[in-house]
């Protein structure tokens, strides 16, 4: 059996990689599922592991850190968002890298690169990443929101979703709805992607506060959050954010 950890700190993504690692490779066995590096980390260094599926941005210690630090016995593979943290040094054939949102069968063709590296050394990552830094993009962390005659800063951790009102969003918290005077487009490109996804061309939401999906027909999500009675809506052409 192959011993696999698994490192993603959300929980949605990281379940999904487990079940179709199950499904997709007969001889797995997910030693481990952490949602931090740090825990990843400890995981490596205090158990046998063959394989390591390690999220790049991870808080405190990334999914890279955690590969020069860890041992290097263990096969490495990236998980990332964002294509800007140069891909092309993992197809140097050293590690192997999925995408956000891949594909079953671009994990199928990861599990056979990947296992036909098993009974080979694993290469020197230091050598792969030692010029790779991970950057850590400032997101929006406040929003300064007027109603009335009052203003007031609103944590972005505690906005449950963004609704798009002609020229304005709508910003909605447990506390109160308040209106933006800018564009959805303009707002998603300071969000932390992680955190933030678009499911409608009007609508983003904060995985933070994701309660469960439901389909009323196979090709109809909906996104159901804590504290939100109503069900919002997953457009098509965004439901493989929660396929993949």
């Amino acid at each position: 059996m192959t011993k696999v950890l698994i490192a993603d700190d959300e929980p949605i993504l990281r379940e999904s990689l487990t079940t179709k690692l199950l499904k997709h490779w007969p001889d797995v066995d997910i030693v481990a599922t952490c949602e931090s590096g740090e825990e990843a980390l400890e995981k490596l260094v205090s158990m046998p592991v063959d394989v390591a599926f390690l999220d790049i941005q991870m808080g405190e210690l990334s999914g890279i850190e955690v590969a020069l630090k860890g041992p290097d016995t263990c096969h490495y593979v990236f998980i990332t968002a964002y294509d800007q943290y140069a891909v092309s040094a993992f197809e140097t054939g050293a590690v192997d890298y999925l995408l956000k949102p891949f594909s079953d069968q671009r994990l199928k063709d990861c599990i056979i690169r990947v296992s036909s590296r098993l009974l080979t050394i694993p290469n020197d990552l230091k050598n792969v990443l030692s010029g790779l830094q991970v950057s850590h993009t400032h997101y929006l962390k406040r929003l300064n929101i007027q109603i009335g005659t009052r203003i007031w800063l609103i944590d972005v951790q505690d906005v449950l979703y963004f609704q798009a009102c002609g020229r304005y969003v709508k910003v909605i918290t447990n506390e109160r709805e308040a209106l933006m005077r800018m564009t959805l487009r303009a707002l998603i490109e300071q969000l932390d992607p992680e955190t933030f996804w678009q499911i409608h061309r009007s609508i983003i939401i904060n995985l933070d506060h994701l309660d469960h999906l439901s389909a009323n027909e196979p090709e109809q999500l909906q996104v159901h959050l804590k504290g939100v009675n109503q069900a919002l809506p997953v457009s098509r052409s965004f439901q493989h954010l929660f396929r993949a």
